[in-house]
């Protein structure tokens, strides 16, 4: 199972990139499809990478990281839709961009804090038999 969910983003990628392809002679499409795939595409590639460190996880505990991946992947994706598409005004008005770069940054954390510290406790459990 583990080694099959990391062609899931792959071909999920492969078909934002398909789906955001330009659509026309100057190689644009604004307002189109390839400004709301762009989000979730930064996503799946980011997601190829952290499944391949997934693999070191024993299944209940892959299962918990593909459960809190869906629910954060859900959750930022609804933010990440309401906010505007761009900023005005202040600086530190957040936007489309911004705000998902921001969830896209703290689930890479949350993810790589998670796969070291399942690594630590399983070489200790090891160490310890």
């Amino acid at each position: 199972m583990k080694k099959k969910f990391i062609l899931v983003p792959i071909v999920l990628l492969l078909l934002a990139l398909l789906f955001s392809a330009p659509c026309d002679q100057y190689l644009s499409c604004r307002g189109e499809l390839s400004d709301v795939l762009a989000y979730p595409g930064q996503w799946f590639a980011v997601l190829i990478i952290l499944s391949v460190f997934a693999l070191t996880l024993n299944d209940q505990k892959h299962k918990f990281w593909l459960k809190f991946t869906g629910i954060f992947f859900a959750i930022s994706m609804l933010l990440v839709f309401m906010m505007p598409e761009t900023a005005r005004g202040l600086m530190l008005n957040p936007d489309r961009e911004s705000v998902n770069w921001f969830f896209l940054g703290l689930y890479s954390l949350i993810s790589i804090i998670y796969f070291i510290v399942q690594l630590v406790n399983k070489n200790k459990s090891h160490s310890g038999m």
